[in-house]
């Protein structure tokens, strides 16, 4: 048995492993760990990168969010067509950042029609458009009640390129969203070339809630001008009622005053005639100068009294109009005549702002004058120191005007309803039988004409004549004036 010992290993045991490859396995996993350091420095800088760029869209939407809150709270703050589309359109300009946008509304009649758009330059041509449903874009959403959009409009088979040729605008992509309230679609809202790139998805749901806004505040707005204006129609027709029932109580009283003093003036008449000729017959007889005044003074009284009895004959006869074509400033020209010299004496000014052309009136010309000459000589007696006078003739479609205004005392306001009662005056004792304002009313009555009068103490007062200008008009009610 041999018992020598082994002789020593030349190469490396299996499972060994050499100081190089041990080395070069340190040397790769370092660079390994390097290049993981490195790739997790390029993932926390693209995740901080995304997470800035999706704080930046969190903060970018929740201001165009908070925008639009804005927008929806000034458009439903109105109950003005005007101010709601002009509210709603600039608005979504700005909030969309686009160069052109606009409102359609579907009118009455079935049309399409732009009531309101941006640019300002834009709207002159562009509201005199009336559209079909179905013509055009906005046509076709108001008709389908389907939202619109395309980036490249101008190879659409719905698009109108009138509206381009006119206003001279280059439209290239469209949002249009239409106005539905209750499934039914009233109008529309377009906007026009966005100035950061073509239109996206994203762009509908902010232009849809803003739609849905502006929709139901056009709607009220619309149902609000309605109500108005048939509250409006109710308070004319009850003015016109009141008016028509003040008419009527003024022609029983006039005509029952009229019946009355017809029989008085008669026979008054008979009494004052003999005192009339025995204060002439006593004046002429009489041998000293205290009786001659005596007899004067009843004579001048008397006199007063036939004048009274006269106008009293003149209101009660109410005689009916000889009606023809008047020229109404020829009219206040004779009237002006007859009282020319009264009005220098007592330093009035006359101020004649006439119609350029003549105002034809279907009256009677010496009645109208009685008129003239009744409202000049109140002017007159209410400015005892001097003032102006105006007379002014107008016409407006079937009817014509004359006024008389002056610059005088004025009539309290509590006797402007009192002054075409016969027999009422504010004039002092011995100037006046009340009776020239009831007389004028009584006139101008029969001929389907009204009076009216408004006045300031100390201001001045004017009269307002209206008389048909054609034979074919109804009569008129005080309303109209």
């Amino acid at each position: 048995m041999d018992t020598s010992p082994s002789a020593p290993a030349t190469g490396p045991a299996t499972g060994d492993v050499s100081l190089e490859e041990l080395q070069a396995e340190i040397a790769r996993l370092r660079k390994a760990l390097r290049e993981a350091v490195r790739e997790k420095g390029q993932a926390s800088r693209l995740l901080r990168r995304l997470n800035a760029d999706l704080a930046s869209q969190v903060r970018g939407q929740t201001a165009q969010l908070a925008s639009v809150n804005q927008l929806i709270r000034t458009i439903s703050g109105s109950l003005d067509t005007h101010t709601v589309a002009t509210s709603a359109i600039n608005g979504l300009q700005v909030l969309m950042q686009v160069h052109a946008a606009s409102l359609a509304l579907v009118d009455g009649a079935g049309e399409i029609r732009y009531v309101m758009g941006q640019p300002p330059e834009l709207v002159p041509a562009l509201t005199k458009f009336r559209l079909r449903l179905g013509q055009g874009i906005v046509g076709h959403v108001i008709q389908t009640g389907h939202s619109f959009l395309s980036n490249d409009v101008q190879n659409e088979p719905g698009f109108f390129g009138e509206v381009d040729r006119v206003t001279g605008f280059e439209t290239q992509s469209v949002l249009c969203q239409p106005l539905i309230i209750q499934d039914r679609v009233i109008g529309a809202v377009e906007l026009i070339n966005k100035w950061s790139g073509p239109f996206t998805d994203s762009d509908r749901p902010f232009v849809e809630t803003v739609a849905g806004a502006l929709a139901i505040a056009v709607e009220n707005a619309r149902i609000y001008e309605q109500v108005r204006t048939q509250l409006g129609d109710l308070g004319r027709t009850h003015q016109e009622l009141l008016d028509a029932q003040a008419e009527l109580v003024q022609s029983e009283k006039l005509a029952s005053i009229g019946q009355l003093t017809a029989g008085l003036a008669h026979e008054i008449n008979n009494p004052i005639g003999t005192i009339l000729g025995l204060s002439e017959l006593i004046g002429q007889r009489a041998d000293n100068d205290k009786v001659k005044n005596y007899a004067a003074s009843i004579e001048r009284e008397a006199m007063r009294i036939k004048r009274i009895v006269s106008d009293l004959l003149d209101f009660a006869r109410r005689a009916q109009p000889e009606i023809s074509q008047i020229d109404l400033r020829a009219a206040l020209d004779k009237a002006l005549g007859l009282v020319e010299y009264q009005l220098e004496k007592d330093n009035i000014r006359v101020n004649r702002m006439y119609a350029p052309e003549p105002t034809w009136a279907v009256a009677d010309s010496n009645q109208m004058i009685q008129v003239l000459m009744n409202l000049i000589q109140n002017a007159r007696q209410a400015m005892p120191q001097g003032g102006e006078l105006t007379l002014r003739t107008w016409s407006e479609g079937y009817s014509s005007f004359f006024s008389v205004a002056d610059t005088g005392m004025g009539i309290p306001e509590a006797d402007l309803e009192r002054i075409f009662d016969p027999f009422f005056t504010t004039k002092p004792a011995g100037q006046g039988t009340g009776l020239g304002l009831s007389l004028s009313y009584g006139i101008i009555a029969r001929h389907h004409g009204n009076i009216h009068v408004t006045s300031r103490p100390g201001a001045g007062t004017t009269f307002t004549v209206r008389l048909p200008s054609t034979t074919k008009v109804p009569p008129f009610t005080t309303s109209d004036i």
